[in-house]
C-alpha cells in the first residue's frame, strides 16, 4: 500500500534544507516509474547546493539526492522492461533522447537535461518518481548501500574510458574524495602499474592508505611533481584532475604525450597555464561530463563485485540525521555517507 504522504528533505533557498512531510508522487505519464527509496548517498554537489553561498545552483523547493537506488512499486503503460519488485539504479540526468545531442549518442550533453535531485525532486525521501528510460535494473544480490554508487561510478566510467589506461600504466590522481577513490580503484581495476593519490584532508589522506591503491601524497607538505618525478623519472601515463581547480598540476605531472582527464567541477576555479606546455608535451586534454550511456557498464561493474564499494562507506544514517550527514561532509569527516529513508 502506498501511502499519501511521505518525509522528505525540501531545499527552499539559500542555505535551508528542510525535513517535511510533502505528498507522495503519482504516475503521470506511460513512461514514469515509482519507486521506493532504499538507498541514496549524499553528495558534494549537495553538500555544494546547502552552502551559503551556494557552490552549485538547485531550484528552490526542489527534493535533492540523485545517487540513489530504489524498487519499483508502480508503472507506467508504456514501461514494459521493469517489473514491480525489481530494484533499480538511476541516472538522474533525465535526457530527452530527441535533441542533436541525444541523437549524436550523447544524452549527458542533453540540450534539454532534467537533474533529479537538482531541477527536479529527486530522492532524498521515501519514494521518487522518474522517467522509465533512466532507470536500470540491478541484480538484487548487490547491497542497496552498494548499489547506490552506480551514478557516480558511471560518471567515473565515462572518465575511464576516455583515458583507457592500459595495463602497467602509471597515474597520478588529484583529489581523494570519494570520486577520486572511485577513479583510482577503476584505475588499479584495469591495471595501472604505480597510482599516485594526493589531497590533503588527513581524513581522506587516511582513508586512501586504508585503501592500498598506491602512493598517497600529502601535497600540505609534499610536492606531487616532486614525487612523480622521483618515481617515475618522466611523469605519468594519465593524470586525472578530480578537484576542478588543479588542471596546472595535471599537466606538470603527467609525462610527454600523456593524457589529462579533467572530471572535477569547481565553477569559480581559473586556472592559468603556458598553452605551449600542451604544445610541446604533446598532450591530450579530455573533459568528461556526467555518465555517457556508461550505466549498463556500472552495474556489471558492481554485480561483479570487482570494486571494495564498502570500503568508502562512513557510515549509515537514517533521513532525519541528513543534516549531520551534510555538515560531517563539509568539514572532510566522512568519505561517503549512505541514508536510508
Amino acid at each position: 500500500m502506498i501511502p499519501e504522504t511521505m518525509r522528505a528533505a525540501v531545499f527552499e533557498g539559500e542555505g535551508k534544507l528542510t525535513l517535511k512531510s510533502v505528498p507522495v508522487p503519482q504516475i503521470e505519464r506511460d513512461d514514469q516509474v515509482l519507486l521506493k527509496v532504499e538507498a541514496v548517498s549524499i553528495c558534494g554537489t549537495d553538500v555544494h547546493i546547502v552552502a551559503v553561498p551556494p557552490g552549485y545552483i538547485a531550484t528552490p523547493n526542489t527534493i535533492l539526492g540523485h545517487e540513489f537506488v530504489g524498487k519499483v512499486v508502480a508503472r507506467g503503460a508504456a514501461v514494459s522492461h521493469l517489473e514491480p519488485g525489481d530494484h533499480v539504479v538511476v541516472n538522474p540526468n533525465d535526457y530527452c533522447g530527441v535533441c542533436t545531442y541525444c541523437r549524436k549518442n550523447l544524452p549527458n550533453q542533453c540540450e534539454r537535461i532534467v537533474a533529479l535531485g537538482i531541477h527536479a525532486d529527486g530522492a532524498f525521501a521515501e519514494y521518487c518518481r522518474v522517467s522509465g528510460k533512466v532507470a536500470y535494473k540491478i541484480d538484487r544480490s548487490v547491497p542497496v548501500e552498494q548499489a547506490a554508487f552506480a551514478e557516480p561510478l558511471a560518471c567515473v566510467i565515462n572518465g575511464t574510458q576516455k583515458v583507457r589506461l592500459q595495463p602497467g600504466e602509471t597515474a597520478a590522481v588529484i583529489g581523494g574524495g570519494p570520486i577520486g577513490l572511485l577513479m583510482a580503484m577503476m584505475l588499479k581495476a584495469s591495471g595501472a602499474g604505480k597510482i599516485f593519490l594526493a589531497d590533503r584532508a588527513p581524513f581522506r589522506l587516511e582513508a586512501a592508505r586504508k585503501l592500498g591503491l598506491g602512493r598517497v601524497v600529502d601535497v600540505s607538505t609534499e610536492s606531487l611533481a616532486d614525487v612523480v618525478r622521483a618515481e617515475t623519472g618522466i611523469g605519468v601515463d594519465v593524470a586525472a584532475d578530480m578537484v576542478g581547480s588543479q588542471l596546472p598540476l595535471a599537466l606538470d605531472v603527467v609525462r610527454k604525450d600523456g593524457k589529462v582527464v579533467v572530471f572535477g567541477v569547481n565553477t569559480r576555479a581559473t586556472a592559468e597555464f603556458p598553452q605551449s606546455l600542451v604544445t610541446f608535451k604533446e598532450l591530450q586534454v579530455l573533459g568528461t561530463w556526467l555518465a555517457n550511456a556508461t550505466f549498463p557498464e556500472a552495474v556489471r561493474v558492481l554485480e561483479s563485485g570487482l570494486l571494495d564499494i564498502n570500503s568508502l562507506i562512513t557510515e549509515t544514517i537514517p533521513l532525519e540525521q541528513i543534516h549531520r550527514g551534510l555538515e560531517r561532509l563539509a568539514r572532510g569527516e566522512a568519505v561517503k555517507i549512505i541514508v536510508k529513508p
